[in-house]
């Protein structure tokens, strides 16, 4: 984690998504874990399963679902978990 707050230095990202050499997503770091104890590994504090659309979801369903899960952020990835994007609940 120490080598990660390093290479993000003053950058805020949230969520910082790990993914592996073909981009499938391992997991999530949030902000709150990014305070982590420096000698902490990722997979130690990352969220190993991220909530997840597919990229054929309706938009107009994402709102019930954000506000149903209280969630800020979901995933955009294939059947086979290759990232895609990420859409933001943008705050009310």
């Amino acid at each position: 984690m120490g080598e990660v707050r390093k290479r993000l230095g003053a950058v805020s990202v949230e969520p910082l998504i790990v993914v592996d050499a073909d981009r499938v997503v391992l997991g999530v770091v949030t902000s709150e874990s990014l305070n982590a104890d420096p000698q902490s590994d990722i997979e130690d504090v990352m969220d190993p399963a991220p909530v997840t659309f597919r990229p054929n979801l309706r938009v107009g369903e994402m709102p019930t679902y954000f506000k149903k899960e209280s969630i800020r952020h979901v995933l955009v990835t294939t059947s086979d978990g290759v990232l895609v994007g990420v859409v933001h609940r943008r705050s009310e």
